[in-house]
């Protein structure tokens, strides 16, 4: 590649990070554009409870289970700009054709599955597009902001579908969505490319590359941190709602707000955060940024009554540091021994297949103790929540990187 080409190639980086965060604000508002459905359309109209109703936002994560490993190594093989094409296509059926079926929760609940795959290769796509583009060293601050904007992605369709419903009903909010998903898959398909240049590994076999991934014992608790730390997220998108109506007394507009400025924080932060704990180190940072959104916790549970600006002040601090470990947690995988150039879409995927483990199966746990407990009003979201996150807390305090391994390694 001629000099000439290299400098249009690395100005171009700035064109791919706007086109997937296009399509991960895309995504995201049109996949969690159904959590406000769930208290004000498939509850009282269709007697959906909440634990059956948490499928339309949980489901995505089993097709990740199942796919996300695998999705991560074709990533690396096929190429980004392809499977992001597909990502956004089976968005497409998936979210576009739901005003179609309207009526009917099962036929959403397969729809939201055909859309699940998209945002499995979204997810396992966010790494290597960023790697590729702005190198190992200043990726993970691009992956920061790959990652934020699914959050604020989802606080748009939060939003979004609050305030148009009252007006368009769900088939036409509905509708409002599908036209988002097929403008986002337009524009990827138009303007993105994969990075030329790269240097070539020699490709192991899939299982020899899993197997430098997970390695170490400290890979196996990153991704039990994984579960915890995203799923809860999840858990929170779809209990808030229904917490801030009931127990708050908020109609639900101003729910959908608060709600949707959380997941707006949560984008930000994740944005900015992971950025400034370069110097102290992943773990470190992933511990401070967990404690600090602990603590907010423990604060919303023990204060009795709220003011609807305080309960806003409190959604942007509790979003800002909730979803930042996230990211953090994601760096720190790929900086433990074992992970290269060769296999970062494998050590993608295995993250993401465990992240999508705690999407999956947590809102289903936890909203079905909400539900035994008293619903969305009671303490057992609050404390569901708290432990919950808590264990990913846990989870990350043993985590040893490169440079701690290596040091036991020689000191035994």
């Amino acid at each position: 590649m001629s000099s000439n080409q290299s400098a249009q190639s690395d100005g171009y980086k700035w064109v791919m990070l706007l086109v997937y965060v296009l399509m991960a604000l895309g995504i995201w508002s049109c996949w969690f554009a159904q959590a406000p459905l769930l208290h004000v359309y498939w509850e009282p109209k269709f007697h959906v409870d909440l634990a059956k109703g948490g499928l339309l936002l949980s489901l995505p994560g089993l097709v990740a289970i199942v796919l996300a490993v695998t999705t991560g190594r074709w990533v690396d093989t096929v190429g980004v700009r392809k499977m992001m094409i597909l990502s956004g296509v089976l968005a497409s059926i998936g979210f576009g054709l739901r005003p179609f079926f309207a009526d009917s929760f099962l036929a959403n609940a397969v729809l939201t599955v055909i859309a699940g795959y998209g945002v499995c290769i979204l997810t396992a796509s966010l790494p290597v597009t960023m790697i590729h583009w702005f190198g190992h060293e200043k990726g993970h601050t691009f992956i920061g902001i790959g990652a934020g904007s699914y959050f604020v992605g989802a606080g748009i369709g939060i939003l979004g579908t609050g305030f148009m419903f009252g007006a368009l009903g769900a088939k036409g909010v509905l509708s409002v969505w599908s036209v988002v998903i097929v403008a986002v898959t337009i524009i990827w398909i138009l303007f993105a490319k994969d990075k030329t240049g790269l240097p070539t590994h020699e490709r192991a076999a899939f299982g020899a590359e899993f197997k430098k991934v997970m390695q170490t014992g400290s890979a196996w608790l990153m991704l039990i941190y994984a579960i915890f730390i995203s799923g809860m997220t999840v858990v929170a998108m779809q209990i808030l709602p229904g917490e801030m109506i009931v127990a708050r007394h908020l109609p639900p507009p101003m729910a959908g707000l608060v709600v949707g400025i959380f997941a707006i924080g949560m984008g930000i932060g994740l944005a900015i955060l992971p950025a400034l704990g370069g110097g102290m180190g992943m773990k470190k940072w992933s511990i401070i940024l967990c404690s600090i959104t602990l603590l907010v916790w423990v604060v919303y549970m023990i204060i009795p009554s709220w003011t609807v600006a305080s309960l806003l002040l409190f959604a942007i601090i509790w979003g800002f540091f909730f979803e930042a470990p996230w990211a953090t947690g994601l760096a720190l995988l790929e900086g433990l021994p074992g992970v290269t150039p060769a296999n970062i879409g494998v050590a993608a995927g295995t993250w993401t297949m465990f992240v999508n483990v705690g999407v999956f199966f947590l809102p289903l746990i936890c909203g079905a103790i909400v539900d035994a407990t008293g619903g969305p009003g009671a303490a057992g979201f609050l404390w569901t929540q708290l432990i919950g996150y808590g264990i990913g807390l846990l989870a990350v305090l043993p985590v040893m990187g490169k440079a701690a391994a290596a040091a036991r390694k020689h000191t035994a």
